[in-house]
C-alpha cells in the first residue's frame, strides 16, 4: 500500500457523500476507478502527488467547509493549500465605524438617530428572518441604472 494520510478516507467519503454521488461516479468525475476510490476511503491511502493536486482543485462545487478539510488531508506544500482552504472572515467593523456611518445616514435622510435606529433594526430582522444576506440585501436595495428610451 501507499502513503497514508489519517483522516484522508473520511474527508474523501464526506465530500462524495455531500455531492450526492456514488463511488463509481464520483470516481469517473476525478479519473479513478471505482475500486482506486474504495481503497482511498476505506484505507486513508494517499495517491500520487499530481492526483492530490488534481483532486483538490476539481471539486469548486463541494461544501467549503468539507473541501477545506480534505484538502488539510491531501499533505501538500503549505504553498499549495494555502490559496485553495477558505480565507478567515473579515473582520467586523468597530462600533464607532458603524456608529459613525449610521449618523450620517441619519443626516442624510434627515432623521434622528433614535427613529432611524428601531426601523433600521426592524428592516433588517425581517430580512434576516426571510433568509437574505447583508449582501443580498444591500444589492436589492441599490438603484437599478436608469435605461435610455429608444429613438424612433
Amino acid at each position: 500500500m501507499g502513503k497514508r494520510s489519517a483522516g484522508f478516507g473520511l474527508a474523501l467519503t464526506r465530500v462524495r457523500a455531500a455531492l450526492g454521488l456514488s463511488q463509481e461516479s464520483f470516481g469517473a468525475r476525478i479519473g479513478v476507478s471505482r475500486r482506486t476510490l474504495t481503497r482511498w476511503e476505506i484505507y486513508d491511502e494517499l495517491p500520487p502527488v499530481g492526483q492530490r493536486k488534481h483532486l483538490a482543485t476539481s471539486l469548486p462545487d463541494a461544501p467549503p467547509e468539507l473541501r477545506a478539510a480534505l484538502v488539510r488531508t491531501l499533505q501538500l506544500d503549505d504553498a499549495f493549500i494555502a490559496p485553495l482552504v477558505e480565507p478567515p472572515p473579515a473582520p467586523a467593523p468597530s462600533t464607532a465605524a458603524l456608529d459613525g456611518a449610521f449618523l450620517a445616514l441619519c443626516e442624510q435622510v434627515e432623521l434622528a438617530p433614535g427613529r432611524m435606529r428601531a426601523g433600521l433594526v426592524a428592516f433588517l430582522r425581517r430580512a434576516e428572518a426571510m433568509g437574505l444576506s447583508l449582501e443580498a440585501t444591500r444589492a436589492g436595495l441599490e438603484p437599478k441604472p436608469a435605461r435610455r428610451p429608444l429613438r424612433p
